[in-house]
């Protein structure tokens, strides 16, 4: 073989001889040297541009003539591009100033149409020939200027410098080179370090050098090579089709709606996760700090003012003056240097402009919020100094338009209240620790107290805010626990047990249903509870209601005949199993209510029978509205009168009760109830009264109040109280597939750039209620049917699909981090009362709709999931050094939803026809270039590589390098190849444009 490849070389070499003592023409070479070289190799296999070059440079002077072989060889592709300038790279010796300058003519033609000749085979090996050249002219400039300086041959060297310099900029005006040097940057970061240290030697031997060594000219040409250089270390601009605008009013939007939803229904959410959405949004929308600390703390204060006299008045306060200096403080973990405060400061100052909003803030609250603020945030977590915040109070102070009288307030505002908690709620925890089974009616007393007026409700929300709400519950089910059995004591004993097992249930109860179920059942010190298991089976959450028969509980007819004959007459504490009681009354009242029903009781022996079950115990009824509200949702609008006519009856306090803390038990326990039924028989008066609850109405148009809702908000620009719960409803009440195809179809309304900007905006924060199970049934549901479907094609075409292609590539950046988070992180994320949904519902949005065209994967698939399981080929771009293609965890939901969408998306670019669909392909890929570096990672391991050729093909004028460079993942060999070969393409399609 070796004989053979050097009868090759030996005959290459004897037509070099005889072409130049002939004088050929080029074109006599280029017919000879084909019949020489074997059909179907290229010379690169015999190194005929080493030969060539060998031949031309032999004396002082080079020959142009067999030069002209080795352009003209190039040119006919009969050898690479790559293999002309790797053997450029041998001839350094700027000695021979005329050797050097015919290399420099050879490379400034092979340059400008370099990229055109790459095929897909030799790619990656002509973006590292591209930058070894690159340094190769650098080194000879560096070392012409050295000659230069030393007064040798100046003239002369000053040419070669002045055509190296051309030559260069020739290289990094051009996109593609650009993009090639920047493929080669991460295939051969040695060479790449030896660019930046020559380029930095050559601005130091220029500075050196004194303006009778070099000419001004000269200098010129060497100082705007170097201003050109960094182009190869960027990315360009990856920017195509009409754009929707995502600044100014509608960031705020965006951040204005997830601080809402975390403020009003996710209170008891760790930090992390929030203060990661908020990076995200910055990232997205280009923001600076500042500028994000604004948005946040104008999202607060018009929470205040909103808020202000209804129940989420304290959930509101207890965000803005104690989770948000926490969330701030997480905000300086991700600021280097000493800006942090700084920054801060800055956002203050921007603040400082809304003074209308300050001021209805302090006068709704009837204190200086600012100050309130200010304050903790410089004496309690020193994220400011006492001269920052003088300065911004003395500012607000003189720009106020309040008047001085409304200063005053008629009550310590709430505010003050909040923060004044949060040690009460830490004097409070260890107050719990002590030996609850020595002082009872002490524990009692401590209990009670907290239960009167607002303090309960104010303790939660400071709890909830500085995340001591779960700690709160779980001291509470202990004493739950402890109560739970009298073993025995004397009356009075048994009595003070019994009310101990009352309070803490109807506490703990509160908490469930105020911030989910999740938070008592979630910690291991309590899972395994009595109360812990019975809300999991019992206690409504979300609007859905547990039926009696799946909780598993098997009554023990005797016992429920004694507690029958017990609500007949007088319910005893003595020897009382409280959870027993708990678990039988359910199916007591049932037989009552089966028998009132049939006749056999009458109505005034109903009335008695729940006197008697509120007389004592608040936890009872309670217990037994669980009950009757799943069985009258079940129920026909007729059917419901009686079942309702019991609610009605359970939430009347008796009259001149007997038992202690009756009042406070009452109160408490009459709040639950009406929570609870709120669905079914909704409050209309706030006095508790019988005929205090109502039968519900038939259920509105869902649409049309989503409509309203959504059109309100869009209007103005963030959601108001009764907005956020409105559509808490109508999540909770209707299949997410529903809710999340209802809110695009709202924001899909509108037509022109700037008002999608605003509902896009505006949809990106609504979906925040459930980020990740709303994502998935975008990914699984929403976009099939739009990319397979033949009708609503006009939400596809821009602006709608460029707005459509944001929110979605914002959304699934949002649920990558926010699994990214609670991953990391040992304890569950909990988005307020939603994670019981998102797990009910998340294993049936992964086994929604799946086109019919797209092969389906065996569920027993005993292999790790796979591109190439799922249906990718990809053989062509896989090294043997790397796995057969990327492999990625099958059990997250948004991994399996992202391998069926880019399966669609790959039928879409196939297809034999270019249309909106395959123009969404498109815009999506280059909104997910924009969500940073990690989220584009993730998301885009999942794209074939034969997709970015297909959509080369079919949008030649729109994919640019900047696109190619961001879609593909240069730090892997095969991502280096598919955008090399992409690159190649794309240089070859511009060609062929230019010249029709």
């Amino acid at each position: 073989m070796a004989s053979q490849a050097d009868k090759h070389v030996a005959s290459i070499k004897s037509l070099l001889l005889r072409a130049w003592r002939e004088r050929w023409s080029d074109v006599q070479w280029g017919i000879a040297i084909k019949k020489v070289i074997p059909s179907g190799t290229v010379g690169d296999n015999w190194n005929l541009a080493d030969l060539i070059l060998q031949q031309s440079l032999v004396g002082s002077s080079p020959n142009s003539l067999v030069l002209s072989y080795l352009k003209h060889a190039q040119s006919a592709q009969v050898v690479s591009s790559a293999a002309v300038l790797k053997s450029v790279l041998t001839y350094d010796d700027v000695g021979k100033p005329y050797c050097i300058r015919s290399l420099l003519e050879l490379v400034a033609g092979i340059i400008p149409r370099a990229s055109r000749y790459g095929t897909s085979e030799d790619a990656v090996g002509l973006c590292h020939a591209m930058q070894e050249c690159l340094n190769w002219m650098l080194t000879v400039i560096h070392k012409s200027l050295q000659r230069v300086q030393d007064g040798k041959l100046l003239a002369e060297l000053g040419g070669i410098v002045e055509k190296t310099s051309e030559v260069i900029n020739l290289m990094v005006v051009n996109e593609s080179n650009c993009a090639m040097l920047y493929i080669a940057k991460y295939e051969d970061q040695d060479t790449s370090r030896q660019i930046e240290q020559t380029e930095l030697n050559i601005r130091g031997m220029l500075n050196q050098l004194q303006q009778t060594h070099i000419t001004a000219t000269t200098r010129e040409k060497v100082e705007q090579m170097l201003r050109g250089l960094p182009s190869i270390r960027h990315i360009p601009t990856a920017d195509s089709g009409a754009h929707v605008d995502h600044h100014g009013y509608h960031v705020f939007t965006s951040i204005s709606v997830v601080i809402t939803l975390e403020a009003v229904l996710s209170p008891t959410n760790e930090i992390q996760p929030i203060v990661e959405q908020l990076l995200l949004i910055e990232r997205l929308k280009k923001l600076t700090r500042a500028e994000l600390f604004c948005h946040i703390f104008r999202a607060c204060f018009l929470g205040l003012v909103d808020s202000k006299d209804g129940p989420e008045e304290l959930k509101w306060a207890a965000f803005t003056f104690l989770k948000l200096p926490i969330l701030l403080t997480n905000f300086h973990q991700h600021t280097v240097g000493h800006e942090a405060g700084l920054e801060l400061e800055h956002g203050f100052d921007r603040l400082l402009n809304y003074i209308s909003l300050l001021d209805m803030a302090d006068i709704k609250c009837g204190c200086d919020c600012l100050k309130f603020l200010l304050l903790e945030l410089c004496n309690k977590y020193s994220l400011l100094v006492d001269a920052q915040c003088h300065k911004l109070l003395t500012r607000r102070s003189n720009e106020s338009q309040k008047s001085k009288s409304q200063d005053v307030p008629n009550s310590q505002p709430s505010p003050s209240l909040i923060i004044k908690a949060e040690p009460t709620v830490i004097s409070i925890l260890k107050t719990l620790d002590a030996d609850y089974s020595k002082n009872q009616d002490a524990f009692m007393g401590v209990l009670c107290h907290m239960m009167s007026g607002k303090s309960f409700e104010l303790i939660l929300a400071a709890a909830a805010a500085t995340g001591k709400l779960q700690s709160f519950a779980v001291k509470l089910i202990k004493f739950n626990e402890f109560a739970k059995q009298s073993t025995g004591e004397a009356s009075q004993g048994s009595q003070t047990r019994a009310l101990l097992f009352d309070i803490t249930f109807l506490m703990v109860s509160h908490i469930a249903q105020l911030y989910g179920v999740e938070t008592v059942t979630s910690s291991q010190e309590s899972s395994e509870s009595f109360f812990a298991q019975w809300a999991q089976r019992c206690l409504p959450e979300d609007g859905k209601y547990k039926p009696l028969e799946d909780t598993g509980y098997m009554p023990d007819q005797n016992k429920c005949e004694a507690l029958l004959s017990q609500l007949m007459g007088e319910l005893k504490t003595s020897l009382t199993r409280w959870n027993e009681i708990c678990n039988n009354i359910p199916y007591v009242i049932q037989e009552v209510l089966y028998a009132w029903e049939h006749g056999a009781i009458t109505t005034e022996k109903v009335t008695s029978i729940l006197t008697s079950a509120k007389s004592k115990m608040c936890f009872l009824p309670v217990v037994i509205s669980c009950w009757l509200c799943s069985h009258i949702s079940t129920l026909s609008h007729e059917a419901r009168q009686k079942p309702i006519f019991m609610l009605r009856q359970l939430c009347v306090p008796v009259e001149n009760p007997d038992s202690r803390y009756y009042q406070e038990r009452s109160h408490l326990m009459t709040n639950i109830i009406h929570k609870m039924a709120q669905d079914l028989v909704p409050q209309t008066s706030v006095r508790t009264t019988a005929s205090s609850l109502t039968v519900i109405q038939p259920k509105a148009n869902t649409q049309k109040l989503l409509l309203t809702t959504f059109k309100d908000a869009y209007i103005k620009g963030w959601l108001d109280i009764m907005m956020v719960h409105t559509l808490e409803h109508l999540y909770m009440v209707c299949r997410s597939e529903w809710f999340c195809a209802a809110v695009i179809k709202e924001m899909l309304n509108y037509t022109r750039v700037e008002e999608l900007s605003q509902s896009t905006a505006l949809a990106y924060g609504i979906l925040q209620i459930d980020i990740e199970q709303l994502t998935l049934c975008l990914l699984h549901d929403i976009l099939p049917k739009l990319l397979l479907g033949v009708s609503k094609r006009n939400n596809l075409v821009d602006p709608r699909g460029r707005a459509l292609a944001v929110l979605t590539a914002q959304c699934i950046a949002a649920a990558h981090v926010l699994h990214c988070t609670r991953k990391g992180n040992s304890s569950p994320m909990r988005r307020g009362r939603k994670r019981s949904r998102r797990d009910i519902e998340v294993e049936d949005c992964d086994e929604s709709i799946k086109p019919g065209k797209i092969r389906k994967i065996a569920e027993d698939q005993p292999h790790p999931l796979t591109l190439d399981s799922e249906g990718f080929n990809l053989e062509f771009i896989y090294n043997a050094d790397e796995p057969a293609s990327p492999t990625f965890d099958r059990k997250v939901p948004l991994n399996r939803a992202l391998v069926n969408l880019f399966k669609i998306f790959s039928l879409v670019v196939s297809d034999s026809s270019v249309s909106q669909k395959t123009w969404f392909v498109l815009s999506f890929m280059e909104e997910i270039s924009k969500c940073g570096a990690d989220v584009s990672k993730f998301i885009l391991q999942f794209i074939p590589g034969t997709m970015i050729t297909q959509l080369l093909k079919c949008f030649p004028n729109d994919v640019r390098v900047g696109f190619v460079l961001n879609t593909c993942d240069l730090s892997s060999v095969t991502g280096r190849k598919t955008a090399a070969r992409a690159i190649c393409q794309q240089a070859r399609t511009c060609r062929k444009r230019d010249t029709t």
